[in-house]
């Protein structure tokens, strides 16, 4: 080895240097071609804001422009999880070049040409390529680092071709800007941007980016954050636990601050730890709580955690604790208070009475229907005590022949536009459509009007039932329409005086307190459009516009949450385990639960025990969690009929009427 290095080492030493000659030319070469490329007007130290180039990569000839809008690639190496690369580091100049105009949405051919000389002798795959730049990048933003949300943010389209431009959304709607600059207000949670490139009318590019937008929240060592915190309302007591024997106690929970009222979107509810997403209301929110304890005498702790925030960095944050004193199923667990109320014809309270038993998985409609029935006022109602309860009307001789609807209410239903009646045949009955079309009789809890129907009320010790009859779908007495316009809103911004209704306003600052009326003349008519459809994870919005001067706003519409449904249980073992499948009617998302009599997610839910002739049966319910959403379903256990009749003397079964000599015969 040593000769061979001795007799050969100059002609490798001539070798290698030609080598390293070789590969600087090379490097000086490629260098000197990049820079024969680049546009006169766009050298690299003069480009504006340097960040994120995306270099765009084509769709197939076949792909459609709604597959390229839906395209959720980064550029260079999209499709394989790679970032877009980014430019040199290089120093900007003090006042950086404008970023090139982007071309209006109709794709103008018109647009402004390069400075650069012409050079026809290149060859087209010398000619820069057509590319996205801009800032935007997948990243979380603080609170603080926004003044009110507010987010500025470039991009452009280097070297478009003929008839290309740039398209930016946010969401589903489109951002307005000024020569590649546009500036955007952010909302909580993640905010989307997608930058389409249209060719001709036709989406030929497609990306996306993200940006979380996060606030600091309330928690339990910070109960508020922010200047204008919302105040969160619950039927909880503040400072102390609450002891209930009610084994599905609803939560209401009601939120605002100075800028109104917090919607759902914009509230949490754990229940120990495990989010709650079924609730019913609009203002105030009805959150069903399936509490479980071991075992008669039994108390078990739970926690419930509620937060509520709003666009803006405020939020609030509070913590009760419910002690659950177990009993069985049909044991009493309180007593209620209920009352008959006929006001808005000027009967005032009809009747009232206290010390009424509730039982444990019993519905209200128990209840009503007994205290009805106690004090001469039986009803007709559509349904079952048990499912679909509606009352629809209440009978009593006489006992509504001096109704007359105050002079005030009166002139408010009918600019509300609803057609005033004043029959006679109305003295000794009272139920829907009477007077009005929109009159009938309505349930309020504790002064509260529940969002579901009084066979899926459960009430507790203590609670107030009072039973309304509204002449207005609910506006009249404090209630809400079907479209959530509530009795202390619009035309029905009022009080009742004993039997008389008073409409008034409380004007501050040119403006209602209680319902926002302006103190002007002019009160804004609104028609709403819907802009974009709430489906069950992400919130919508609609448009309304006054028709009288043509203003308008925006309004969010809360996500719908997931609809799950099953068909029922499949039993692993009967009475005392099952599976059920769920799935969403609304969006298909699907989910199993599989519950036992063990751990306290299968109940007992009714029981009617078999006769000698009858057969009965058992009803379970399962209780479980997918994906966060709380789901529940019931199952059936039969019970065979004994065949064990009870015969009197002469010879009939006391039970099913069975004759003993049939039996005979049989």
């Amino acid at each position: 080895m040593g000769n061979f290095w001795k007799r050969h080492k100059l002609h490798i030493l001539w070798g290698a240097g030609a080598i390293a000659l070789a590969l600087l030319a090379a490097v000086l070469g490629s260098m000197l071609l990049r820079a024969d490329r680049m546009p006169a007007d766009v050298a690299v130290a003069d480009r504006p804001f340097q960040g994120v180039n995306l270099t765009p990569v084509p769709l197939k000839p076949s792909d459609s422009a709604a597959e390229g809008a839906s395209t959720g690639g980064t550029g260079e190496g999209e499709g394989n999880g790679q970032e877009p690369q980014e430019q040199p580091e290089q120093k900007p100049q003090e006042t950086p070049e404008t970023p090139k105009k982007e071309e209006s949405d109709g794709g103008d051919k018109d647009k402004e040409k390069d400075d650069a000389p012409a050079d026809n002798d290149k060859k087209d795959d010398e000619k820069p390529r057509m590319q996205v730049v801009t800032d935007l990048t997948n990243k979380t933003i603080a609170f603080e680092e926004l003044e009110n949300g507010k987010f500025s943010f470039y991009a452009y389209l280097e070297n478009p071709e003929e008839g290309a431009y740039l398209q930016v959304r946010l969401g589903n709607t489109r951002c307005s800007g000024s020569n590649g600059r546009f500036t955007v207000t952010l909302a909580q949670g993640e905010n989307i941007f997608t930058l389409l490139v249209y060719q001709n009318g036709t989406v030929v590019r497609s990306y996306t980016k993200t940006i979380v937008y996060r606030a600091a929240m309330a928690d339990e060592d910070n109960k508020t954050v922010g200047d204008d915190p919302p105040v969160i309302e619950t039927n909880l007591p503040d400072d102390a636990d609450y002891d209930t024997s009610n084994a599905n106690f609803v939560l209401t929970v009601h939120a605002y601050n100075s800028q109104g009222t917090i919607y759902h979107n914009h509230i949490r509810v754990l229940l120990d730890g495990v989010e709650i997403t079924q609730y019913t209301g609009s203002e105030t929110l009805e959150y069903r709580l399936y509490l479980t304890a071991g075992a008669v005498g039994d108390v078990s702790k739970h926690t419930v955690e509620i937060w509520a925030w709003d666009d803006r960095g405020n939020s609030a944050y509070k913590k009760h604790v419910i002690n659950y004193h177990f009993k069985e199923e049909g044991e009493v667990i309180g007593s209620v208070t209920l009352r008959l109320d006929a006001t808005v014809l000027g009967l005032g309270i009809l009747a009232e009475d206290s010390g009424y038993e509730v039982k444990q998985g019993q519905p209200a409609s128990y209840v009503v229907k007994e205290f009805l029935e106690d004090n001469g006022f039986p009803a007709s109602y559509s349904g079952s005590l048990d499912v679909g309860f509606y009352l629809q009307r209440i009978r009593c001789s006489d006992a509504f022949s001096g109704a007359a609807i105050p002079e005030e209410l009166q002139t408010l239903l009918t600019l509300d536009g609803l057609t005033v009646r004043q029959p006679e045949g109305y003295k000794d009955s009272l139920g829907e459509f009477d007077y009005t079309q929109g009159s009938g009789w309505m349930c309020a809890v504790n002064g509260y009007y529940p969002g579901r129907g009084l066979s899926n009320v459960f009430l507790g010790d203590g609670d107030v039932v009072t039973i309304a009859f509204t002449l207005a779908y609910g506006k009249d007495i404090g209630g809400a329409d079907a479209a959530n316009v509530r009795g202390n809103l619009r035309t029905y911004c009022g009080t009742w005086l004993g039997d008389r209704y008073i409409p008034h306003h409380d004007f501050v600052e040119g403006k209602c307190s209680i319902c926002g009326k302006a103190e002007e003349a002019h009160e804004h008519q609104w028609t709403e459009e819907i802009t974009r459809e709430a489906t069950c994870t992400d919130s919508g919005e609609k448009t309304l516009t006054c028709g009288e001067c043509g203003e308008t706003k925006t309004e969010s519409i809360p996500a719908l949450g997931h609809d799950y449904r099953s068909d029922g249980v499949v039993w692993e073992q009967e009475g005392e385990s099952c599976t059920a499948e769920f799935i969403c009617i609304r969006c298909g998302s699907s989910g199993t639960i599989h519950a036992s009599r063990a751990d306290g997610t299968l109940m007992e839910n009714g029981r009617v025990e078999a006769t000698c002739g009858r057969d009965g049966y058992v009803s379970y319910l399962a209780v479980g969690s997918i994906g966060g959403t709380q789901v529940r379903c019931e199952g059936t256990v039969t019970l065979p009929a004994t065949g064990e009749h009870t015969y009197n003397e002469d010879g009939v079964c006391s039970v099913c009427g069975r004759k003993k000599d049939e039996e005979t015969t049989e």
